[in-house]
């Protein structure tokens, strides 16, 4: 993979954001009841990128690859909206694009750390949803379902051979011949902390969301929902960013709550708006963390003699 052309990726991930934006034409801005409950939905959800992002960075520090807290955000920020190209696979390349133009690191291993990470955020976030599953009486059978799918993914944390077979599109994109690292569940550990906690501050950030929006009272589990949802609608590789997904996901789940169908909708339509959000906050704080560490670096290379 060549290195410089990661202000290229912006700009396509960019645009395809801006379609899917005009696609999803049912994003409205709902009333608010609680601004407090929708302040605490946004400390929450802010929470939950940073978790996600200390998460990574220690992966990469136990591999070696040194980068700071600073430059962890910026890699995160300036790659979030490549979840919005279609195949997915650009949530992993992405970083690693960045860290190769930035750091000279090569783009090969840094993607099957990244993809490492991805697996265990996935488990993790299926390992919540399922809990949540189990805390209502008429989500049961979704129960089964959902552990059939983490026992993929766990297999996928203990066996090289199953988890190899998840790098052929990685290894089609670059047109190489990887194998899975010496990477295992104990490995996995540094991580799992960091994502669980990322996505239990996202879930309660959905709480208050929902909180913030209704004068509905809402039971404790639906913190659970949202994990499952985000978790699925990753696994739908062909929807761009879970777009749908998440939302029919979200819906489905909070009207087997007894919640009604119009409240159903409007929660799930308000979390893609809260979370995009936060998205574009992220973003922008990884843009000014770049150009702050790029100016440091110009400015060193100035200095020498």
């Amino acid at each position: 993979m060549k290195t410089g052309w990661h202000k290229y990726f912006i700009y396509f991930s960019l645009i395809f954001l801006i379609v899917v934006l005009y696609k999803a034409d049912y994003l409205e801005i709902p009333r608010i009841h609680s601004p407090g409950s929708l302040f605490l939905a946004f400390v929450c959800l802010l929470g939950g990128f940073l978790s996600n992002t200390l998460a990574q960075q220690r992966l990469l520090e136990k591999h070696s690859f040194h980068i700071g807290v600073r430059q962890a955000l910026a890699m995160e920020g300036l790659n979030i909206f490549s979840k919005y190209i279609p195949g997915k696979v650009w949530m992993i390349m992405g970083k690693a694009m960045y860290l190769a133009d930035k750091k000279k690191y090569p783009a090969g291993e840094l993607s099957l750390l990244f993809l490492h990470v991805h697996v265990v955020a996935l488990w993790c976030g299926l390992l919540l949803g399922i809990c949540g599953l189990w805390m209502n009486d008429a989500l049961h059978l979704l129960s089964w379902m959902g552990l059939g799918v983490l026992g993929l993914f766990t297999l996928m944390l203990l066996s090289k051979t199953v988890y190899n077979l998840f790098l052929i599109p990685v290894n089609k994109v670059l047109k190489k011949n990887y194998h899975l690292p010496d990477l295992d569940f104990a490995k996995s550990m540094v991580l799992i902390p960091w994502l669980l906690g990322g996505w239990i501050l996202w879930g309660c950030g959905f709480f208050f969301l929902a909180a913030s929006i209704t004068n509905q009272v809402f039971p404790f589990s639906i913190i659970f929902c949202f994990p499952l949802a985000g978790t699925l609608g990753i696994l739908f590789v062909f929807a761009p960013g879970g777009i749908g997904i998440r939302e029919g996901i979200i819906t489905g789940y909070l009207m087997l709550l007894n919640i009604s169908l119009p409240v159903a909708i409007m929660v799930s339509a308000s979390s893609r708006l809260w979370f995009l959000a936060g998205e574009f906050f992220l973003f922008i704080s990884g843009y000014l963390l770049s150009r702050r560490e790029d100016g440091r670096l110009a400015s060193r290379k100035q200095i020498k003699p």
